[in-house]
């Protein structure tokens, strides 16, 4: 039966996305972003010259329209081919490679949108292609034959995610003809004997296609997140194209945040098949969190449930339903991506704005703005600042009298000074000094303007006294892993370093993923602590620095840190072999201490003068310059 309330028709579907743009973010963020913006342009001007119309985006990730599939074939070659000219220039700092997928086949149009089984298998095809490589369905190769000069490479029938199609390569260079069209069936056989071969054959292409997911054994500090598809709990095909649509929109929303470690569409199918139980996720897949839920419908009715849960807990976090008219479908969309993201943040990466109290003092669209621009400000860098400057923007304008925001203001203006992004040093302190006072003189239990007036006070203001004065409440107020991270840098400082440790320890038993910042801040509490005491014991701090160096962190100069911490502990325990061991690890690296600290070296080395300066001198044994 023909639903009347649903507008069909054929199109020619092109999905492209970046190849490990993960990776490429964690390498150099602001870079990898500026190069994206590049190769963006290069096929908005493809699409243009071969009047295509861009329907969806996710960042990195392209859906473009064509009524024509030569033309949706001649614009992925000449796209693909832009873009190796343009990885060859010199100049080209990241070289970002794309897939293309392009598929023709039934759509349903929703406002500007295109959903259904032929927009699914361009994705599919997609992520079937090579790097720098074109994978079109038969149909698409019907079309194109004979009307234009490329090569085809016959991949056969493939299977993925339920969606059968045959498949094909086009081929800009001979390296990319694969061998792997004799293992697919070709055609429908006959017969117990052919039969039986094409179930063989069947059987390797399925395990060809759902390898084991190999799962890093290092994250760095990224949290794992597997988002299964939803379950479909009633009988209605266009539920497929909506619960389809809801889980892309989630992956590519949540895919934006390189704090997270979202598997792939192919370990998802793996996981699936498999059905692996949660306790076996976390156990021998490395699955922290898992996203999972249902859609039904009755008539014109839907109800999407989810559930988000921490699977080394065996803990529900959040769980929660959505009722909605089936004609509201992208609303909804929008509204249960930003439901899911107004938990991940604060309850999954561990990034606060505001406790239940504060929380109700804003608007759901400006918490979760808050939200956002608090990862944004994470970034520590100028692009992210200015992301925290156009959310605090908005916000401002949605609530233009909320006093809460102006300790936002002073964060930004502080951000700006960190970040590099203002020169006003002395301006910016005493606005955003000013601003926190104005919050604290209203609410004077509020995390967030405590923890930046004792910093100011502390680093900026030469009124130590009065931080040391605001310890006890800021450790009793909140369980913000940032706020007590702050209270902890706050309690050594003062000299309090039992507290400092406790906390900081606290903090990592709760949030393990949380901060680098923080990994390091406790590092070097766990050092400071130790040195002081009369007896030294660095074992549990040992214990602690090897832990974050098996991670492998991107930040630059930070894994060489961690070596130089470990080759002060073997210094002072007298081995001095492995102390000059670590020492020489870390100065074959990229950034060695020795070079990176020479213009400046860690700040929280200036709280303790004395430490500081037996930590050089035990380096400085082992060849350290500085």
């Amino acid at each position: 039966m023909v639903d009347n309330g649903i507008d069909r028709k054929i199109a020619v579907i092109l999905a492209t996305d970046v190849v490990g743009y993960s990776n490429h973010m964690e390498v150099d963020e602001s870079k990898t972003i500026k190069n994206l913006r590049f190769c963006e342009k290069i096929l908005n001007d493809m699409i243009d010259k071969f009047k295509g119309r861009l329907f969806n985006t996710g960042g990195d990730s392209f859906l473009v329209e064509f009524t024509s599939a030569v033309s949706a074939v001649e614009c992925a070659v000449e796209f693909q081919k832009s873009i190796q000219k343009r990885n060859s220039l010199e100049e080209t700092s990241v070289k970002l490679e794309f897939r293309v997928g392009i598929n023709s086949g039934d759509v349903v149009k929703e406002k500007k949108n295109l959903l259904g089984d032929g927009v699914n298998i361009a994705s599919r095809l997609e992520a079937l292609s090579q790097p720098n490589g074109i994978t079109v369905s038969k149909v698409i190769y019907d079309f194109v034959k004979g009307k234009t000069e490329y090569e085809f490479n016959d991949l056969g029938i493939q299977t993925v995610k339920k969606n059968q199609f045959h498949a094909f390569d086009l081929i800009l260079n001979k390296t990319q003809i694969r061998q792997i069209k004799k293992s697919k069936f070709k055609r429908q056989f006959i017969g117990s004997f052919l039969f039986s071969l094409v179930l063989l054959i069947g059987i390797i292409s399925f395990f060809s296609l759902h390898k084991e997911p190999i799962v890093k054994s290092s994250l760095g500090n990224r949290i794992s997140l597997l988002i299964l598809p939803l379950e479909l709990k009633s009988d209605n095909k266009d539920l497929e194209f909506l619960a389809g649509g809801l889980n892309d929109q989630i992956s590519i929303t949540l895919g934006t945040y390189d704090e997270l470690y979202i598997f792939d569409k192919t370990s998802v199918e793996y996981f699936t098949d498999k059905k692996i139980p949660a306790e076996k996720l976390y156990e021998q897949q490395g699955v922290k969190y898992l996203l999972a839920g249902n859609i039904q419908s009755i008539e014109d009715k839907s109800r999407v449930t989810l559930k988000l849960e921490n699977l080394k807990k065996n803990k529900v976090i959040w769980t929660k339903s959505f009722n909605f008219m089936n004609k509201e479908i992208f609303e909804i969309q929008d509204k249960i991506s930003d439901a899911v993201l107004t938990e991940i943040i604060p309850n999954v990466m561990s990034l606060s704005v505001a406790d239940e109290f504060a929380r109700n003092e804003f608007s759901p669209k400006v918490y979760l703005n808050r939200l956002k621009a608090r990862v944004s400000f994470e970034k520590h860098s100028p692009e992210g600042i200015q992301e925290f400057s156009e959310l605090l923007r908005i916000n401002r304008k949605l609530e233009p009298n909320n006093l809460y925001l102006d300790v936002d203001e002073a964060w930004m203006l502080m951000g700006e000074i960190w970040f590099g992004v203002s020169q006003e040093y002395e301006k910016n302190v005493t606005k955003a000094y000013e601003l926190t006072l104005k919050v604290l003189k209203i609410d004077p239990d509020y995390p967030y303007a405590l923890s930046l007036a004792q910093l100011l006070e502390r680093k900026f203001l030469g009124m130590k006294e009065k931080a040391c004065s605001r310890l006890e409440k800021m450790v009793n107020i909140t369980n913000d892993p940032s706020i007590l991270s702050s209270a902890g840098s706050l309690a050594r400082d003062c000299g309090n370093f039992k507290q400092s440790l406790l906390i900081f320890k606290n903090i990592e038993d709760k949030a393990p993923h949380f901060r680098l910042w923080f990994k390091k801040d406790f590092a070097w509490t766990f050092l400071i602590s130790e040195y002081l005491k009369k007896i030294e014991d660095f074992d549990e701090a040992k214990v602690f620095i090897l832990n974050q160096l098996e991670k492998q962190f991107q930040e630059d100069g930070v894994n060489e840190m961690w070596l130089s911490m470990l080759a002060y502990i073997a210094s002072k325990e007298g081995d001095i072999k492995k102390a000059q061991n670590y020492f020489n690890q870390q100065s074959k690296m990229t950034n060695p201490i020795d070079v990176i600290w020479s213009k400046k070296y860690p700040d929280i080395l200036d709280e303790n003068p004395q430490f500081r300066d037996n930590f050089f001198k035990e380096l400085e044994k082992l060849g350290m310059k500085l």
